[in-house]
C-alpha cells in the first residue's frame, strides 16, 4: 500500500491531477474508431497498379479495433478485530490497429475505470492504522477518495515490421519475465520506449530496448521509470528506518535485453535488465518437454530451472543511502525449479524456490509480478531474502464444457519481520492456498469470460505481538469475481 504517496496526494491534491482532456480523448476514442473501422474501405487495386497505395481512408477505415468490458467485485477478510475491505469496480478498454502499410502500422487506446459500490479506502485501519492493500487497486491508488471515472492513455505507438522482426515506438504493452502487466485489476502496467523483436535465425530469437516512462498498475498516471519506482508501498531500509526513494532515484531509464535459443537440449533463455545508477537483474532459464509415449497423444514431463542474479549500480540510486532504492554493494542469488506432468487438460506441477541470505531479491512492483516458479496470485517474495518456498498446482481443462479448474499451494519460510536486512515489508513466514475457476462461454455469447479466484493466506511466523504484521499480510482471506468481455 502506498502509504507515503497516498498522504502526499491528500495534501497537495494538483500534484497527480489527470491530464487535461483525458476523459474526453477517450470518448473521442470510443465513438470514432468503430465508426471509423466501419467506413467503406477501397477496392483491391488493378492490374498493373500498385498494389500497397498509400491511403489514408484504406489505413485507418481498414484498421482492427479490439477492447474488453470488466467488471470486477474483490472482498478482503481479515483477521477478527481487523478491517475488512470491499470493492465492486467496472470499466473498459479500447484498442485501434490501423491497417499496415509498407510494413509501418500505428495502434492507440486507452481505457476508463468507475465505482459502483466500495469501502472507504481513506480511513485506515483503527488498531494499526494501516490502509487497505488489495481492493484499493481497482481504482487509483494515489487518490484514494477518487474511485469515479477514471481513464488513461494507454497504446499510442507506432511500429515497423519486416520479414519476422518488429520495431515499436511509443506507449506499449510488454510481456517479459519482470517487466509484465501483471493484470489482476481494472487496469494493467503499462511502458513507452522503443522496443524490437527479432528473428535472426530459426531457433533463435532476440528482443529488448529502451525504456523511459511507466504507467503501474492501479494508477491513471504516466511516470518517468524512475519516478515510478516507490509509488507503491517503499517497505523499510536494511537499518530499519522508513524508505524514502520515492521521487529521489536519479536514472536515465531501463534496458532490457532477451536471447532465447531453442535446442533438442531444451530452451535457454536469458534476460538482463539494466536500471541504470540503480541495480542490474540477470535471468537465466531452461525448460525442457519429453514425450512419454512415442505415438500421439503423449503424456509429458516438463523440467525448468532458473537462476537469478542481482548487483546493485552505483549508490542504488542515490547517494545518500537514506533515499536510495538499494543498498550500495548489495546482490542477491535467486534459484529455482520445478517438475511438471502433463495429460490432456491436466497438469500437475511441484515447485521450489531458494532465494540465498547474501542479500533482498528486490525489484520495482510497479512494472511487473515476480517470475518465480514458486509464484501465487496475490503475494510476492520480491522484498526477501533467506527464503526457502515450495508449491504445488494442479490444473484442469474440461474436455466437454470451457471450464479451467485450478488449485495452488505453497508454503513460504521467511526471515523474521524485524530481520530488516532480508525482510522489506514485513512479511512473516505463511502458507497460502488459491482455488480458481474460469469459464468461456461459446455461440451467441462468444467472448464472455466468468473467472472466480479465492486466496487463503495463515500465519506461519512470530508477529512480536504487533498486529500490523497481521492485517492485510496472513490470517486472511481475498474473494474475487471478475466478468471480462472481449470483443473484436
Amino acid at each position: 500500500m502506498p502509504e507515503d504517496r497516498t498522504l502526499q496526494k491528500i495534501q497537495h491534491p494538483m500534484r497527480f491531477a489527470h491530464l487535461p482532456g483525458s476523459p474526453l480523448l477517450f470518448l473521442l476514442l470510443t465513438f470514432s474508431i468503430p465508426l471509423a473501422a466501419q467506413s467503406p474501405v477501397p477496392e483491391a487495386p488493378q492490374a498493373g497498379h500498385l498494389p500497397d497505395t498509400f491511403s489514408l481512408q484504406r489505413i485507418f477505415g481498414g484498421g482492427r479495433t479490439r477492447g474488453h468490458i470488466r467488471q470486477f467485485t474483490m472482498l478482503t477478510d481479515n483477521a477478527p478485530g481487523l478491517s475488512d475491505y470491499y470493492a465492486v469496480a467496472a470499466g473498459a478498454a479500447l484498442r485501434y490497429e490501423t491497417r499496415p502499410w509498407r510494413g509501418w502500422q500505428m495502434t492507440l487506446g486507452g481505457q476508463f475505470v468507475t465505482d459502483l459500490s466500495s469501502s472507504d479506502f481513506t480511513r485506515p485501519d483503527s488498531v494499526t492504522g494501516a490502509y487497505d492493500r488489495y481492493d484499493a487497486g481497482l481504482y487509483e491508488i494515489l487518490e484514494l477518495d477518487n474511485k469515479h471515472y477514471l481513464s488513461r492513455l494507454e497504446d499510442f505507438n507506432l511500429q515497423y515490421g519486416w520479414k519476422q522482426n518488429r520495431l515499436v515506438l511509443g506507449k506499449q504493452n510488454l510481456r517479459t519475465p519482470l517487466v509484465n502487466p501483471q493484470d489482476g485489476r481494472m487496469n494493467t502496467s503499462m511502458f513507452e520506449g522503443i522496443y524490437g523483436y527479432f528473428e535472426p535465425a530459426g531457433r533463435l530469437h532476440l528482443e529488448g530496448g529502451w525504456l523511459w516512462k511507466a504507467a503501474p498498475r492501479s494508477t491513471n498516471h504516466w511516470f518517468g521509470i524512475a519516478e515510478s519506482v516507490g509509488v507503491y508501498s517503499q517497505g523499510i531500509t536494511v537499518e530499519g528506518e522508513k524508505s524514502n526513494y520515492a521521487d529521489n532515484i536519479s536514472s536515465a531509464g531501463l534496458l532490457i535485453f532477451n536471447g532465447r535459443y531453442t535446442h533438442h537440449a531444451g530452451t535457454f533463455d536469458f534476460w538482463n535488465y539494466y536500471f541504470e545508477n540503480v541495480l542490474n537483474t540477470a535471468v537465466l532459464q531452461w525448460n525442457k518437454t519429453l514425450n512419454l509415449r512415442k505415438t500421439a497423444p503423449s503424456p509429458q514431463v516438463h523440467f525448468g530451472a532458473q537462476l537469478i542474479r542481482q548487483d546493485a549500480l552505483a549508490d542504488g540510486g542515490n547517494a545518500n543511502p537514506a533515499l536510495a532504492y538499494v543498498a550500495k554493494n548489495s546482490k542477491a542469488w535467486i534459484m529455482g525449479g520445478f517438475a511438471a506432468w502433463t495429460k490432456g487438460g491436466t497438469r500437475i506441477q511441484l515447485n521450489a524456490t531458494r532465494i540465498t541470505a547474501d542479500g533482498r531479491f528486490i525489484f520495482p512492483r510497479e512494472w511487473g509480478r515476480e517470475p518465480l516458479f514458486t509464484f501465487l496470485a496475490r503475494e510476492r517474495n520480491e522484498g526477501l531474502g533467506d527464503v526457502w518456498a515450495v508449491s504445488s498446482q494442479f490444473s484442469r481443462r474440461c474436455s466437454r464444457i470451457p471450464l479451467e479448474l485450478a488449485l495452488g499451494a505453497g508454503h513460504y519460510q521467511l526471515p523474521d519481520v524485524k530481520n530488516f536486512r532480508l525482510n522489506k515489508y514485513g512479511l512473516p513466514s505463511y502458507t497460502q492456498i488459491n482455488t480458481e475457476a474460469k469459464y468461456r462461454f461459446a455461440g451467441s455469447l462468444d467472448g464472455l469470460e466468468i473467472r472466480v479466484l479465492a486466496v487463503w493466506k495463515r500465519n506461519e511466523g512470530d508477529l512480536h505481538g504487533n498486529e500490523r504484521y497481521r492485517i492485510n499480510k496472513v490470517d486472511m482471506a481475498n474473494y474475487n469475481l471478475i466478468i471480462n468481455y472481449l470483443f473484436h
